[in-house]
């Protein structure tokens, strides 16, 4: 699963994404075992950043579809 479709996959990052949740930035990967994994696409910024994210220079909410 990639992207922040449904969130069902949030739950299995371990903690709490924090702003991510909510980011154009952010995506949010799964392996075919089931371990999820968030990437920042921002070139500017860490591309794993330590979770929860509470403050980010590079925030930008994404658009709901």
């Amino acid at each position: 699963m990639t992207g922040q479709a449904d969130g069902s996959g949030w739950a299995k990052l371990g903690a709490p994404a924090g702003l991510c949740q909510s980011c154009a930035h952010a995506r949010l990967n799964e392996t075919r075992k089931g371990t999820a994994y968030m990437r920042c696409t921002n070139p500017d910024l860490p591309r794993y950043p330590r979770l929860p994210v509470t403050g980010c220079p590079g925030y930008e909410r994404s658009q709901p579809w």
